[in-house]
């Protein structure tokens, strides 16, 4: 072992070699998935380049470029999200890992796309960052607690002894919580579609110029990102104003009994005391056990996230970019602050 040669594939001809690398090392691999994510995003087919070992004469590895549009001071910009990075495990010592992604760098050389961003886990973190990769900050996990019956019976043995307990400690959760004292004067009702129509594109063109750096929303994209995605089943959670207009959303899937929030966006920051506040309490009702939602940005967003109720729990992925450092936009990719980045915004 030791001799490796780097060659871009071809999604259709080279299906079955992708494929294969990555359900070998890869959890939630299929070829619905595969479809969905190489060849039927809207902004384009996916780039994978895959690492064959010359003496078997085998692909061992392989690493993708996922496309997308990223708004930028208002200004659409073409990027990459780095995904599916892949090396059977009795290679991961002999050097494809680093010659892979040094070629799949090269794409930005004379390319439309300007950046490349990963929220790559922790076996492939030093892989990027001795490559140039730069880390942004991290994608936290925010989570606020709703019912407590699921944390109790960690501690008390007794069934029964646990009903008891979470049935005083949740009247009391619900009592002191903002959402129960808050006073809802809006006029914003709520809808939960099956889909994303052109009201959200409204929505879009509204809430972009808000945020400095923010991954296009565009109906198209949503549909595509959430409601056609194989691995999960999304749901849609909206506030609508008198004229039915669309002036925030959440997306969430269900696991365990707890929803987890991959996506959101508001018109303006006015609204989104009222989006949290509607969706806790609809979320209550559905007698969720808790909320949790992973986010990079600005600390107002984060401040207001914490007024509601949810509490830091763990600092998840590492966001690592790679730029060309003179771009005019470079030092605002590396400020934290200036993203809006949810789970929504990688790969799956």
């Amino acid at each position: 072992m030791g001799k490796y040669t780097i060659t871009e594939s071809d999604i259709n001809k080279n299906k079955d070699d992708i494929l294969g690398i990555l359900k070998r090392n890869l959890p939630q691999q299929s070829e619905e998935i595969f479809d969905w994510k190489y060849k039927n995003c809207p902004y384009g087919k996916a780039v994978c380049l895959l690492a064959k070992d010359e003496e078997s004469n085998s692909y061992v590895g392989s690493g993708s470029l996922f496309l997308r549009k990223v708004c930028i001071g208002g200004e659409s910009v073409c990027a990459s999200v780095a995904g599916d990075f892949a090396i059977d495990k009795k290679h991961r010592a002999y050097g494809p890992a680093l010659k892979l992604q040094k070629t799949i760098q090269s794409h930005l050389e004379g390319n439309e796309v300007k950046f490349i961003y990963g929220l790559p886990n922790k076996l492939s973190e030093a892989v990027f960052l001795r490559i140039g990769y730069t880390e942004v900050g991290r994608i936290e996990r925010y989570a606020k607690v709703l019912r407590s019956e699921y944390k109790i019976r960690g501690y008390i043995r007794f069934s029964l002894a646990a009903r008891i307990v979470s049935k005083v400690l949740d009247y009391l959760i619900e009592k002191f919580s903002k959402e129960t004292k808050h006073k809802d004067s809006s006029s914003f009702g709520i809808e939960t579609p099956d889909s994303f129509d052109n009201r959200f594109d409204a929505l879009w063109k509204k809430a972009a110029g808000q945020f400095e750096i923010v991954g296009e929303r565009t109906s198209e994209f949503l549909n595509w990102r959430y409601i056609q995605c194989p691995p999960h089943r999304y749901h849609i959670f909206s506030l609508v104003d008198t004229k039915k207009e669309i002036a925030g959303y959440v997306v969430y899937f269900t696991e365990n009994n707890i929803y987890y929030v991959v996506d959101m966006l508001f018109a303006h920051s006015n609204v989104l005391d009222t989006l949290l506040h509607k969706f806790i309490r609809y979320s209550r009702n559905q007698g969720i056990f808790s909320i949790s939602v992973f986010f990079m940005g600005s600390d107002s967003t984060v401040e207001k996230l914490k007024e509601w109720g949810f509490r830091l729990r763990e600092s998840g992925s590492r966001v690592l970019l790679y730029c060309d450092r003179k771009l005019p936009f470079s030092d605002s990719l590396f400020d934290k602050n200036k993203w809006h980045l949810l789970e929504g915004d990688n790969d799956i």
